[in-house]
């Protein structure tokens, strides 16, 4: 399984092998992965054989349009801090990327924000153990703009982002410009594609 992820702003787990594009790596096991892969274990998949891709949130355009790790996978999953971009050209890069990697035939899941997070967003406070909140919400929809916060052992991080949110309607038509079909709703965060025939 590849996930496809941009890298931590609270930093990286050791183990990360830095690639030829433009800061990206890959790192092997689910180490800085867990919200995603807690989330793909909630809908009943195994995260056994996770391989990462780690990408600058900024890798250029270029970068990304030509990033190939040499090979496919039966499962590739990509986050919805990568789908839920306002930018439309940088969204279809990391769908592009992901159908690259994607074997034929096989699955693309697909994580997102909730499709009414743009009136419903609002601030969340760290809970024990996950040592993730959020603050300064501004919702404009389809947009929600944010600061993510992080407290890992007493080091306190913000990450300011702006998401698009995506309609049902939206979703579909993203993975049909990237010659996929959605074949179901797994819960209300995830999607499961691939190029049926």
């Amino acid at each position: 399984m590849l996930l496809i992820r941009r890298r931590r702003p609270i930093g990286e787990p050791a183990g990360l092998h830095l690639l030829g594009t433009a800061g990206a790596a890959t790192v092997n096991g689910s180490a800085g992965a867990g919200r995603i892969v807690l989330a793909l274990t909630e809908a009943g998949i195994p995260c056994n054989d996770l391989v990462q891709a780690v990408v600058p949130a900024d890798i250029p355009l270029e970068d990304l349009q030509a990033f190939d790790l040499g090979r496919t996978f039966d499962t590739v999953v990509l986050g919805s801090h990568l789908l839920n971009l306002p930018d439309d050209d940088r969204r279809r890069g990391f769908l592009a990327l992901a159908v690259r990697h994607l074997a034929t035939r096989d699955r693309l899941l697909v994580e997102h924000h909730p499709v009414d997070w743009a009136g419903t967003a609002a601030p969340t406070q760290p809970t024990p153990g996950a040592e993730v909140g959020m603050e300064d919400v501004h919702r404009d929809p389809p947009y929600v703009s944010a600061v993510s916060t992080f407290d890992i052992g007493g080091r306190y991080v913000r990450q300011p982002f702006t998401a698009r949110v995506l309609s049902e309607e939206e979703l579909s038509a993203e993975l049909e410009s990237a010659g996929l079909q959605l074949r179901r709703r797994m819960s209300p965060t995830l999607l499961e594609a691939g190029r049926d025939a």
